[in-house]
């Protein structure tokens, strides 16, 4: 479906399969390209292979989408109307959890580097912000070229983000449009009679949020303020969530190993992790 429908707008279409276990057994749709990489590499390093493709097809425009993103028909004409391709630019969607219903934030960051949320608020025009999701984010090409690829050290998480810093510290503006909406999953939701918990991830994801808040700190462009409060939040998430989870040695686990391996710099893939 979504292939499908990107390419009803004439859309190049790259698909990057990095899953252990083949994704597709083929494109469902004429003159998409497939690249299985046999085996989970990262989204980091996915989505790399995609944007070096694209850009070796003379690609003006790349856009990022998930597996499971819903964009509306005819979005990326609506969105792509806010890209100038021939400067460094990024453009966004206003995007809703599949699972709620609401609108999920983006952020601009104050003088000292702490993100506030951004939300559309029934806005018409464009707004700018500091950092946004990289699902359904479309940037021009040249923009890759100034501030460079997603950081593979991440592996998962804080994969758009830092790369959003990095737009962030060369000036390259990070526009959302909010008259085009996209669903998208952020985990699984907890029980209702447990709201204000919010949502969780598998032990492997839990992983990757707690050790990478500490890698922030070692990139350019990463205000400390910024990184401390994502390190902060990662481990207070899951030394909460603990008393409610079935399998809370294997959390505990993970906190005790994401803790270590970010003070010491573990970057890449960890097998540990899962």
């Amino acid at each position: 479906m979504l292939c499908s429908r990107l390419a009803a707008e004439g859309a190049r279409v790259i698909v990057v399969d990095n899953s252990d276990q083949e994704f597709l057994a083929e494109i469902p749709v004429k003159d998409c390209e497939l690249i299985r990489l046999g085996r989970n590499t990262g989204i980091a390093h996915a989505q790399n292979v995609g944007i070096k493709m694209a850009m070796s097809r003379n690609a003006d425009i790349v856009a990022l989408f998930d597996q499971d993103s819903e964009p509306e028909d005819g979005y990326l004409a609506s969105l792509l109307l806010h890209l100038d391709s021939r400067k460094p630019g990024v453009v966004a969607p206003v995007c809703v959890d599949r699972a709620t219903r609401q609108e999920m934030p983006s952020f601009r960051l104050d003088r000292l580097g702490w993100p506030h949320k951004v939300l559309a608020g029934g806005r018409q025009e464009p707004y700018s912000v500091d950092l946004v999701i990289a699902s359904g984010s479309a940037a021009s090409a040249v923009t890759f070229v100034e501030v460079g690829l997603m950081d593979e050290e991440f592996f998962i998480d804080f994969v758009d983000f830092e790369w959003c810093l990095r737009c962030r510290l060369r000036h390259v503006p990070i526009t959302v449009v909010p008259l085009v909406a996209m669903s998208h999953s952020i985990g699984e939701i907890l029980p209702k009679r447990r709201w204000r918990l919010g949502s969780k991830h598998s032990p492997a994801r839990t992983y990757y949020k707690i050790r990478n808040g500490f890698l922030l700190f070692r990139k350019p462009g990463v205000p400390t303020v910024y990184a401390l409060r994502a390190v902060a939040l990662a481990i207070a998430h899951v030394t909460i969530l603990l008393p409610w989870l079935e399998n809370r040695r294997a959390y505990a686990r993970i906190l005790i190993c994401g803790i270590r391996d970010g003070l010491y710099g573990v970057t890449g893939s960890n097998p540990a992790s899962s």
